[in-house]
């Protein structure tokens, strides 16, 4: 486990709070004037996470009644795997997800095309959408993905990082979905989704002289996700009795 520095800090004053430095990757705010009162102090942290689909959870912006009368949004879930789960209310959908982009068998054709169909190394897709060939040299099959393939024989490949193709079980077609970077919101079958992003691991700690620096307490427990890219607000317990320096630490496995 690494521990990355990313903000070195934030005065505190009880009278306008002053940003010591603007750090690279993340961004330590003041939210509002900086005070929540009963000697509390709310800061907003601004992660700079590039945007993702892998381990990314999705929110529906509406909602949708349950047993019992309460509400509550359809939330998909994307991992690394490219696997998805689409849960409706108390239904839970599986499939899996790709990007929009040429697909294996689009790129088989232009090798044929370009190559002719004899006399050359036989390629095929397999059932996960790679294409394979056996390695008379090796002895070995030999796996690649499409933009691989396009790259090492000159195949025109395209590719939309914001869509994708999602197939799901019980779902006789392929859905769409296409993430809206002006608006940051995923459009999914006909609903927006919210992205929300697991909040990462991290230390707040504060110095009076840049020198010594100890543990800040919060004056709660953390959520475990927030609302992609918006900030993170939180709550530090603290006695506004001299000029106080802030700086996070995250930790990156």
């Amino acid at each position: 486990m690494k521990l990355r520095l990313l903000i070195m800090g934030i005065m505190l004053t009880q009278a306008v709070p002053f940003i010591l430095a603007q750090p690279n990757k993340a961004i330590l705010n003041i939210a509002n004037n900086g005070f929540a009162g009963d000697e509390k102090f709310t800061i907003a942290l601004n992660f700079n996470e590039p945007f993702r689909w892998e381990n990314t959870k999705f929110e529906s912006i509406k909602t949708f009644p349950m047993r019992g009368g309460n509400k509550m949004p359809h939330t998909i879930r994307f991992n690394a795997d490219n696997n998805v789960s689409w849960r409706q209310t108390d239904v839970v959908f599986s499939g899996t997800f790709n990007l929009e982009e040429t697909s294996a068998k689009d790129l088989l054709d232009q090798y044929i095309e370009k190559h002719g169909g004899f006399g050359v190394r036989t390629w095929s897709v397999d059932k996960k959408g790679y294409l394979k060939s056996f390695n008379e040299r090796t002895g070995q099959y030999e796996m690649l993905t499409p933009r691989q393939f396009a790259e090492i024989y000159g195949l025109e490949f395209q590719s939309d990082e914001h869509t994708i193709e999602a197939s799901i079980s019980g779902y006789l077609v392929e859905i769409i979905g296409v993430f809206n970077h002006e608006t940051n919101l995923l459009n999914f079958d006909t609903l927006d989704y919210v992205p929300l992003f697991h909040v990462p691991r991290f230390t707040i700690e504060k110095s009076q002289d840049l020198k010594k620096w100890i543990k800040a307490e919060l004056s709660g427990p953390l959520p475990k996700e927030y609302q992609w890219p918006y900030e993170l607000s939180i709550e530090l317990n603290s006695e506004l009795k001299n000029d106080t320096f802030y700086r996070v630490k995250i930790e990156e496995d």
